[in-house]
């Protein structure tokens, strides 16, 4: 059973005492609400007595409003740029941001006090990742990325994921003649990087299909993504998975596959799995690492035995699905993985990540290539610590899972009620990506979506900047507490209703 938040403990205490209920102990859960059976963590929850609906309704709220999500944070002077709008277009309107992947949710609280901790020593000079977090770091590629030998020498400490983005590009191109594939829709910084790390991006479009009138579903086009390999001058694969902006989870059968062509024709692949920390339906759609598909990782012995396992639900079975599929030989001389802590636990500024290389010749690449990267930052490396040590993180993690999936629900119930619209069903990540090209009034058509809806005062992230796969789309994040993703759904409504 869940352990209750501490302000779920006291404010349902004062609230029935104060409405006049005789109070007894039993365990709540501060997301879902539902009651259970007494653990080490009691609140006080009356027994049953008549009491008008009002006031019943008015300690509902109460309580409710101290969930850990639903709770309202004001952002407002912190910089924020979700407020502000890429380049301030945002300010001085009445928008309801709904696009940069940030969470308008606080941080776990043991981010939050381990961090506390920090600053008030008062001094901010340079820091190192320690030991113990290589060693957590360590547990969680074993417990989540399905890398049973994972060892710390192959942990490269990053200050965000861009660094390692571009860094896997200059670690393995030459020169500008040198390609990079790429799938696209992507996050923005996949094409962008690759010019930066001195190469040219070979765009491979993923195959859009229909699942059910109203969703999306993208797939890999197997020939598109042959052909891009097999060009002499590809070095590189830049990977997200699961993948920004659809919320794909790969299978273990398309990670395979993928890693096998990419063996076959010597090209490095560079998986970013940031969104891995945060798979929302394991059972139906569990996260296939490519760690997971190393000999050494998948197995310890270097067998290539393993077969696919059916999931089930729970935490044992969500770190066993990590190790399913076989193993891809060749693959480790070739696989960078990047991932952080920063999407899960809401600590994305803090940049603090990590590239996962298991070749030692690859890694000493990599590490040439970023000698120029800034420091990593001290309170990125207590956030992390806190992150992957401390239990109640994790508690925290699922139950924003809880939420998430509700608040998709939600945004799929509302957005029904537009003909025209289309939208992903996240396997994993907050985001969903919505194609409006059918619901946008003609004068709309030809311009950028998300211009369109911000005058109608929404905030959504415009497809264009994911490639040209994305004209026509928008991408929306859904880490909001419900009522506010609630008014951006019902302007959204509204203007695309009324042509």
């Amino acid at each position: 059973m869940r352990a209750a938040s501490r302000c779920a403990q006291l404010s349902t205490r004062s609230t029935l005492w104060a409405i006049g209920r005789r109070p007894h102990s039993v365990t709540r859960s501060c997301h879902s609400g539902k009651l259970a059976c007494a653990t080490s963590h009691k609140i006080q929850i009356a027994q049953p007595s008549p009491l008008p609906l009002q006031r019943l309704h008015r300690a509902l709220v109460l309580m409710a409003s101290c969930q850990p999500f639903g709770t309202h944070v004001d952002r407002t002077g912190t910089y924020a740029r979700k407020l502000q709008g890429r380049g301030g277009e945002y300010i001085g309107k009445d928008v309801v941001p709904l696009w940069i992947a940030d969470m308008d949710f606080e941080a776990p609280a043991p981010i939050v006090e381990a961090m506390v901790i920090r600053a008030k020593h008062g001094v901010y000079g340079y820091s190192d990742p320690p030991p113990e977090l290589a060693e957590l770091t360590a547990a969680r590629l074993h417990t989540v990325y399905g890398c049973k030998s994972a060892d710390t020498s192959w942990i490269r400490w990053q200050p965000g994921l861009a660094c390692g983005l571009t860094h896997a590009v200059r670690a393995c191109c030459a020169s500008s003649s040198d390609l990079v594939a790429v799938a696209t829709p992507i996050y923005p910084p996949f094409l962008s990087l690759v010019e930066v790390g001195g190469a040219t991006v070979l765009p491979v479009p993923l195959a859009e299909a229909r699942d059910g009138e109203a969703k999306l579903r993208y797939e890999i086009d197997w020939v598109a993504m042959e052909s891009a390999l097999s060009k002499p001058e590809t070095k590189l694969l830049l990977w997200c998975n699961p993948h920004n902006p659809t919320g794909r989870c790969w299978s273990a059968s398309d990670m395979r596959r993928l890693s096998q062509m990419c063996v076959t024709h010597d090209v490095t692949l560079c998986s970013d799995e940031v969104w891995g920390e945060l798979v929302l339906t394991p059972d139906r759609a569990p996260f296939c690492s490519g760690l997971s598909l190393l000999a050494a990782c998948n197995h310890g012995d270097g067998a290539n035995t393993a077969a696919e396992s059916t999931p089930s639900s729970g935490a044992a079975s969500y770190e066993a699905d990590q190790s399913a599929g076989t193993s891809v030989r060749g693959l480790a001389e070739r696989l960078i993985v990047l991932s952080s802590p920063s999407k899960a636990f809401n600590v994305a500024s803090l940049d603090l990540a990590f590239a996962v290389i298991p070749d030692a010749q690859l890694r000493k690449r990599f590490i040439a290539v970023g000698r120029d990267q800034a420091e990593i930052p001290p309170f990125g490396i207590v956030a992390a610590i806190a992150a992957y040590g401390d239990a109640r993180c994790e508690e925290w993690r699922q139950q924003l899972v809880e939420y998430i999936n509700g608040n998709y629900e939600h945004a799929a119930a509302v957005l029904s009620q537009v003909e025209g619209v289309r939208l992903t069903r996240p396997e994993a990540s907050y985001l969903v990506w919505m194609d409006v090209r059918d619901a946008l009034p003609p004068s709309a058509r030809d311009s950028d979506a998300a211009a369109f809806l911000v005058d109608a005062g929404v905030g959504l992230s415009g497809g264009k900047a994911f490639g040209v796969a994305g004209t026509g789309y928008v991408r929306m994040n859904l880490a909001s507490p419900r009522d506010t993703l609630s008014l951006g759904l019902q302007r959204i409504v509204a203007a695309l209703s009324n042509p």
